[in-house]
């Protein structure tokens, strides 16, 4: 592992970033749990009730849930300054968090127009409070750090998508403003989809490849210039929705991926990992997407019609399932080690004639465990596509997915 450059004296009591990873794979049992009570009917339309709290399930109960956790962590180690009042906010953000996400998906279940307007508060609340209590770090002076250039354009791309989220839901919550919210909903898709989800596989991956896997270091010009560009190209599709611009988005999603793949084809130590497959499985489900997309932008007419609607929820497995949530657990296989061994060495140091008794980090998660992981992810993901073409492997995709997320609760 990489040390170079990190700080180890400002890390966060363990209990900030271990809550949020904790409550994460939660969601993803309720996510699975909610896939076995719908069936295929889930896969009805991208509008479905089902669908849709499915996918919030996903993307603010797991994927929000583990990033700002994941940011507790690491910005200490990597900037050596922790996030201001970390001790206090953390807790408050974590529960509006919880209450936020229950609550909507809820709502959407249910159509409850209370639950609506709780969950626009509770989410909020969250998502302000954290960013208020991160703000200081992304206007510091630390302009040449990677990482806070890259939280700096994560942020944008996070409060456009939620602030689109935020009004779609205002227009749920107060109906007699009669708000047309239908015209941003593909946008919200497209913003949180290519544009937050991909940047924060971007800002993991140029910190936790080279530092766990031992590869070059990803070029901080490269990631800058490549970030901007995809925003920029996301921003002028809201307004200019044109194929060509889609060939721009999807060559740069490409030239991400193949960058990526190469960095992880030069590691140093070619020792066996588990853990690197689920980061491989992340990016080449990235490419597919991309391949996918391509095809759904070109339209599908005559007999390929009825595909059209299939491809959409294709495309979201693809990257909140395989993209995001992939790299996520690939992630969590290697900081939740990192950090009780981290915490356990900080310890040692009261009581020396301990220090002996510290496990390796191999023996926190054992290879044996990540790679029980890595075939019940890798198998449920495959159901959850195949689903889609085949209804009646839902329960089955279910029930893998489970177990999944159970394993990764453990």
């Amino acid at each position: 592992m990489k040390n170079k450059g990190l700080s180890f004296n400002t890390i966060p009591p363990p209990l900030i970033p271990v809550r949020f990873f904790l409550t994460a794979p939660f969601f993803g049992i309720l996510a699975a749990i909610l896939i076995l009570y719908s069936g295929p009917e889930l896969w009805q339309s991208r509008w479905h009730s089902y669908n849709l709290a499915l996918t919030h399930l996903l993307t603010i109960g797991f994927m929000l849930m583990v990033m700002i956790g994941a940011l507790y962590q690491f910005i200490p180690v990597m900037m050596g300054q922790l996030i201001p009042q970390c001790k206090i906010i953390a807790p408050i953000v974590h529960v509006f968090l919880n209450i936020g996400s229950v609550l909507l998906c809820l709502a959407f279940l249910i159509q409850d127009r209370l639950l609506y307007q709780v969950a626009l508060v509770s989410l909020s609340s969250a998502i302000l409070l954290f960013a208020l209590s991160l703000l200081p770090l992304l206007i510091s002076k630390l302009e040449n750090h990677l990482m806070v250039f890259l939280l700096r354009i994560l942020f944008i791309v996070l409060s456009i998508t939620i602030g689109l989220g935020l009004y779609i839901l205002l227009a749920y919550s107060f109906p007699e403003l009669q708000i047309n919210f239908r015209q941003y909903t593909n946008s919200h898709a497209l913003w949180g989809l290519t544009g937050w989800v991909v940047l924060l596989i971007m800002a993991v991956s140029s910190q936790i490849i080279p530092m766990f896997y031992v590869t070059p270091e990803f070029s901080v010009n490269y990631l800058k210039v490549l970030s901007l560009l995809i925003v920029s190209t996301l921003s002028i599709i809201l307004f200019i929705n044109s194929n060509f611009m889609s060939i721009v988005l999807s060559a740069e999603l490409m030239f991400f991926s193949i960058y990526t793949l190469r960095l992880i084809g030069q590691r140093k130590r070619k020792l066996p990992d588990t853990t690197i497959n689920f980061f491989y499985l992340s990016i080449i489900s990235l490419i597919a997407a991309i391949f996918i997309w391509w095809v759904y932008k070109q339209g599908l007419t005559g007999d390929y019609e009825f595909l059209a609607s299939q491809f959409e929820m294709t495309l979201a497995i693809l990257l909140v399932y395989g993209l995001a949530i992939s790299a996520m657990i690939g992630m969590l296989q290697k900081i939740v080690p990192f950090l009780i061994y981290l915490n356990l060495q900080q310890l040692s140091m009261k009581h020396p004639g301990s220090i002996s008794l510290i496990p390796n980090m191999k023996k926190i998660i054992t290879t044996k465990s990540s790679k029980i992981q890595l075939y019940l992810h890798g198998i449920s993901y495959l159901l959850l596509i195949l689903s889609i073409y085949a209804p009646i492997l839902i329960w089955l995709a279910g029930s893998i997915m489970l177990l999944n997320f159970l394993w990764l609760w453990k």
